[in-house]
């Protein structure tokens, strides 16, 4: 019995996460706030829900692509899969500036074997 490999689309953003500003921040201003509900359970109920709709939002950001390395302190690495930027690698640096952004050396976005000689963090370019 076979198996068909799972189709993928790759939905990192273009050079820069704006892609998702405008929805990230209609998404924020719609969390639901304890005084806007009548009790604690009818809170929970909204934001839980608000939450699995953020979740969704969090994982579409990386879609196409796989964590090749754990960079500590909530930091990745992503090399891209599939989709436009496929072979690309992309530092996810969501912990703490809520950005994934590319690699690049001189300009290029770098490849798996670019970025096998040198670190991450040297590659991001900040």
């Amino acid at each position: 019995m076979g198996t068909q490999a799972p189709t993928t689309t790759c939905s990192l953003p273009p050079s820069r996460p704006d892609s998702y500003r405008a929805y990230g921040d209609e998404l924020d201003a719609r969390e639901p706030l304890p005084e806007d509900f009548p009790d604690h359970n009818a809170h929970q109920a909204a934001w839980k829900q608000w939450d699995a709709e953020y979740e969704v939002f969090q994982e579409r950001k990386t879609s196409g692509a796989v964590f090749i390395q754990d960079n500590g302190c909530g930091f990745s690495t992503l090399l891209v899969v599939a989709g436009p930027y496929q072979g690309s690698l992309w530092f996810d640096g969501r912990a703490t500036c809520d950005r994934i952004l590319p690699l690049n050396l001189d300009g290029r976005p770098v490849s798996f074997m670019d970025w096998l000689a040198r670190r991450s963090m040297d590659l991001v370019g900040w």
